[in-house]
């Protein structure tokens, strides 16, 4: 839904034009058909290198999931197909996206009269022609939608001088762009729409347990017995420590920890590709403690949870979600420390850490 309303929302904005309502041809071909292959080419490129969290992964990083979905995220993290579900979920978007534009398009169509024309201040009609004439070669059988030379020159529109060619000859390229965008938008996208999710569901195993109840390859529902699982919350940790700030926090959070933890040996950023622990070794035989800091807010996600895999050794090993504003460290809400909890239950020699009276 959300993929549509929003090219609903751009289609109209580009197709609406100018004051006098004609719409810039170039302007058109750029969204309906060298955006769309652009986007085409990059996820050719996440299929084929079968890693990258796509559209769908960066629009997830902002902090306006809804709750309910929390856990479902939980799962796919852990259960290795996340990324596949991402990039699933980032064709459903790009297609929906384009069906949004498609809409608005023959809405306009019918209830308007759109005057397409063009304008460019290095582009003549001899150099744009031969470019139109070679995105139009997948659509030769449609003779009424292949552009004309003659048409282009009637079409170039100069903002100083008046329109003199006929009313009607402005709307004949909406064959054309309709075309451009099933052709190099619409196919494509539904076609690694099929791809995506026939590879989903194989990471998954659905075509292997056809006697199992399928689910929507969307959402993930959480195993009744992870959901009745929660890790207990600790409240202390043993002295010295080491904190792995995985959330970029600001400073005042880390002075925050130190009356009721007490002062970390040292404090590391953290990313997903990191070093596990990135300590000098003679300082590794002091440390008795590893924390995580990491974003209440955020869902534990797949790469947080390889992380965290990685970290070996003899330490007692804790996960600390943290809650805080501009200025302050604020508490951790209740529906947050939960998806914690769960998260930590899963996860072998990691306990749930917080601060006394955060909660």
């Amino acid at each position: 839904m959300l993929g549509l309303i929003v090219g609903f929302l751009v289609g109209y904005g580009v197709l609406d034009g100018d004051t006098q309502g004609r719409v810039n041809l170039l302007f058109l071909l750029m969204l309906f058909a060298f955006l769309p292959v652009i986007g085409l080419i990059l996820s050719i490129g996440f299929l084929i290198k079968g890693g990258h969290r796509g559209l769908a992964g960066w629009i997830l990083e902002l902090p306006l999931l809804p709750q309910h979905l929390t856990a479902e995220i939980i799962n796919l993290g852990l259960s290795g197909s996340r990324k596949s579900w991402l990039f699933y979920q980032t064709q459903i978007l790009t297609l929906s996206f384009a069906l949004g534009g498609l809409m608005v398009y023959l809405l306009l169509l019918i209830g308007s009269d759109i005057s397409f024309v063009w304008r460019s201040t290095l582009l003549q009609a001899s150099d744009l022609f031969p470019v139109l004439n070679a995105l139009a070669a997948p659509w030769f059988f449609w003779s009424e939608a292949q552009p004309s030379f003659e048409l282009l020159t009637q079409t170039q529109d100069f903002r100083l001088s008046a329109q003199s060619v006929d009313a009607p000859v402005l709307g004949q390229w909406w064959k054309y762009i309709f075309a451009a965008q099933c052709t190099y938008n619409l196919l494509p996208r539904t076609l690694m729409l099929v791809i995506s999710r026939s590879r989903y569901l194989r990471i998954t195993g659905a075509k292997a347990n056809p006697a199992e109840p399928r689910q929507s390859p969307g959402i993930l529902i959480p195993d009744s017995n992870t959901e009745a699982k929660l890790a207990p919350v600790v409240y202390s940790l043993i002295d010295p420590y080491l904190l792995l700030d995985w959330a970029h926090s600001p400073g005042f959070c880390h002075e925050h920890l130190g009356n009721p933890l007490g002062n970390p040996v040292n404090i590391f950023v953290v990313e997903p590709l990191a070093k596990p622990l990135p300590i000098e070794s003679g300082v590794e035989s002091e440390i008795q403690s590893v924390v995580v800091l990491v974003k209440s807010w955020e869902p534990p996600l797949g790469e947080l949870s390889d992380y965290l895999s990685f970290i070996s050794g003899q330490y007692h090993k804790f996960i600390l979600p943290l809650d805080w504003n501009e200025d302050e460290v604020t508490p951790i809400r209740e529906i947050h420390l939960k998806e914690w909890r769960r998260f930590t239950v899963t996860l072998n020699g990691w306990q749930l850490l917080q601060l006394d009276g955060s909660t």
